[in-house]
Formats: C-alpha cells, sequence, structure tokens
C-alpha cells in the first residue's frame, strides 16, 4: 500500500536560503515545502496542521528585531504551538523558540562572537554527543528560562541546545547543515571580523573533519524528532 508522506515545512530567512544538506536528509523520506518567513502570514490554522513537522532556520535578523515580518514570525510559532506541532530551531530558528518562551537574547558581555567550529559541553540528554564539534556562526546567545530542559551549553553562551519541557520543541543554536558552499557564502558576507571568529581556512578545514560526523548526527535527531 501506498504509505502518505510526511510534509515537513522548512521557514527560511533569505530570498536564496539554503537548507543545506537537511534538504537531501529529508528528501528521500518526507516531502518538504520551503517558505519564506515574509510569507508565514498566508499560512492558515488549516495549512499548518498539515504539517508533521517544522523546522526555522538561521537568518543575519535578530530574535528581537522589531520588524513586523519577525512579530508575524512569533504569531506563527505561537500558532503551531497551540497545534502541538514537531519543531526544530536551527541558530536564529532556536532564538526565536527561546525567546517565546521566555529567554534573553544578548551579546556576550565582552562583544566576542562564535563563528568557527566549536565543541558543545552535553548535558544530560543522549541526543547530543560532544565528542564531536559543530559550526558557531553568531554574535548574541540564548539565555536558560525555565520551559527549558537544557540538552548542551556553548563555550561563550548557556545554552547550545534545548528540548521545550512537555512540547516536542528543540532549539539548537550551531548548524549541523552546513555545506563549505554555504560557510564561503555566509563568511563573505560578515560586515566585520570580530574577536571570536576563526580564519575561513580554519572553518573550511574543520568543516572536512567534521561534517560527515555532523551528517549522521543530524540524520539519527531528524529521524528521533520528526517520528
Amino acid at each position: 500500500t501506498f504509505q502518505k508522506m510526511k510534509k515537513i515545512l522548512l521557514v527560511t530567512h533569505h530570498d536564496l536560503s539554503d537548507p543545506g544538506i537537511i534538504s537531501s536528509l529529508l528528501h528521500s523520506k518526507y516531502l518538504t515545502c520551503n517558505i519564506n518567513y515574509k510569507n508565514l502570514p498566508l499560512l492558515k490554522q488549516s495549512d499548518i496542521k498539515e504539517y508533521a513537522a517544522i523546522i526555522i532556520f538561521g537568518g543575519k535578523m535578530s530574535a528581537n528585531s522589531k520588524s513586523r515580518y519577525i512579530k508575524n514570525e512569533y504569531k506563527f510559532l505561537s500558532n503551531a504551538i497551540k497545534l502541538k506541532k514537531t519543531i526544530i530551531g536551527i541558530c536564529l530558528g532556536a532564538q526565536i523558540i527561546a525567546k517565546f518562551y521566555g529567554s534573553i537574547i544578548q551579546k556576550s558581555s565582552n562583544k566576542e562572537v562564535e563563528i568557527g567550529y566549536r565543541s558543545t559541553k552535553r548535558i544530560s540528554n543522549s541526543i547530543i554527543n560532544d565528542r564531536t564539534k559543530f559550526l558557531q556562526f553568531h554574535n548574541e546567545g540564548i539565555s536558560i528560562n525555565s520551559n527549558m530542559e537544557l540538552l548542551s551549553s556553548g563555550n561563550l553562551f548557556n545554552v547550545d541546545a534545548f528540548k521545550i519541557k512537555d512540547n516536542n520543541v528543540y532549539g539548537f543554536q550551531f548548524h549541523p547543515e552546513v555545506t563549505a558552499k554555504m560557510i564561503k557564502n555566509w563568511y563573505g558576507n560578515l560586515k566585520s571580523i570580530d574577536k571570536g571568529t576563526d580564519t575561513i581556512n580554519k572553518i573550511l578545514k574543520d568543516h572536512k573533519i567534521y561534517h560527515q560526523k555532523n551528517y549522521f548526527w543530524l540524520n539519527k535527531i531528524l529521524n528521533k524528532i520528526i517520528n
């Protein structure tokens, strides 16, 4: 019998966003649909209901942005949570989820950023393996809130990965989905090289070392969370 494929909604924050290896990982098992965050108000509650899971990607804007698009994104998130949807946030996506639940999103006290491969300190949950390193690419971090079960903490900020208690909602501050091409694009778009930024050569060298481990980890995690 033909089994109905689960539908996954990918929310991106740039006109030419690349979901990286997530697309290829989901492609064979699920139907994926990409939507730009500016178009989220076009989705009705009945549309959101159709998706088995929602993945919210990173972006250059801040989770603290007062733009109407980001405000609409919080409304969309609120609707998806009411519908008990499985939600995964990556980088900005994780920050938006965390802020919705009460976290403060802010720059580090010494204005340092995290750009480069860093280890993540595993807390309690088996889904994070602290023997591998993930790409960090952010200048703001997440504080802990009472709705959150901490899965791993970062070097610069308290929260690197979390699950929302009583919900199948996860946030990952790091980028397990990146390709070398994405790294070059993002690095090329940096306005300034702030303290805490690795050189592009070091990042690409680390990418070669860790990308396969990240791929296997991501594949396992997506299947675990979505199913």
